[in-house]
């Protein structure tokens, strides 16, 4: 759907103050002209020199393309490095953590996988449970003029992920809880062994810690025609055979099919956070996450009321 047109006066006018009683947010106030602080230009967010996606059909994207075709193939996950600036990257992480007092607060003993509504046995692959701790920041808290906003809506790195992944429609999501998000780990917290729910996840690392946070990973550990209980049966006691870690750099864009790969997020440790940004798409237009997960989404809200 269109947006509606934004006259000259609109576009130029002060945002609102914030609700009474909301936290005040200092590093994602606008200037006098509406607009951020700070990295309002896509040069200054990417390194073009390196990422020239604005240049389709270009020799360093297409080497780019069959590197990542490839490399998923392979791996399952596809990294581009140092991808957003320094500078962006820690801008953008500030962003969020100034959020935190509004966020999700996830906490939970979860499966690694999407119940299938079975009632399997105790100590089955499908019956365990694991760790996710973790804070979660939404698409409607993100503000419009955030850098980060701005390159997830840059339609050149839509683009370029269509082609990657090789499909034909490719379309961002319109969930107003979900389309855009972040996660911020803090000491102890964790994302608990897992498989997703959809075939590709895009994230941006903004921020490292300062121990921990690797991303755990066994690829393509099942498919579509064998489960392979036995082997994530083993990775959940501590087998480690065929796993890869990875510790993901802040500024580094990364797609990961994690459809067919286990994986998780090892414990942060120290106090230095683990911030990574989140764009959802999908090959159909209008795209919404389902009420009773924004439900729960609810209810891990700051002042929410809980059960008991």
């Amino acid at each position: 759907m269109e947006s509606p047109a934004i006259s000259e006066t609109d576009r130029e006018r002060p945002p609102a103050a914030p609700a009474e009683g909301l936290p005040f947010d200092p590093l994602l106030r606008a200037g006098a002209q509406g607009r951020a602080t700070g990295f309002n230009a896509i040069p200054e967010i990417i390194d073009l020199d390196r990422y020239p996606l604005h240049q389709p059909g270009s020799p360093r994207i297409d080497a780019l393309l069959r590197e990542g075709r490839a490399t998923l193939e392979q791996d399952a996950l596809f990294s581009l490095s140092s991808f957003v600036r320094p500078e962006a990257a820690a801008f953008m992480a500030a962003e969020i953590e100034a959020r935190l007092p509004m966020a999700c607060r996830v906490q939970a003993e979860r499966i690694a996988y999407y119940s299938d509504g079975k009632d399997w046995p105790a100590g089955h692959a499908r019956s365990v449970t694991h760790l996710s701790r973790y804070h979660q920041v939404l698409n409607h808290q993100i503000s419009n003029n955030s850098p980060l906003r701005r390159l997830y809506c840059w339609e050149p790195l839509r683009e370029f992920l269509r082609r990657l992944m090789g499909y034909e429609t490719f379309y961002r999501s319109e969930c107003p809880h979900l389309a855009l998000t972040a996660k911020v780990a803090g000491d102890g917290d964790t994302d608990g062994w897992h498989f997703d729910g959809n075939d590709v996840v895009f994230s941006v690392v903004l921020k490292e810690p300062e121990q921990g946070g690797r991303f755990e990973y066994f690829p393509n550990i099942r498919t579509d025609k064998d489960e392979n209980y036995e082997a994530v049966a083993a990775a959940f006691t501590g087998q480690r055979s065929g796993m890869r870690s990875a510790r993901l750099a802040a500024g580094d864009l990364n797609v990961f099919q994690g459809d067919h790969t286990l994986h998780r997020v090892s414990p942060v440790e120290g106090n230095r956070k683990r911030v990574v940004g989140l764009f959802c798409y999908d090959r159909a237009p209008g795209t919404n996450f389902g009420e009773p997960y924004v439900e729960e989404l609810r209810r891990q809200m700051p002042g929410a009321s809980r059960p008991g």
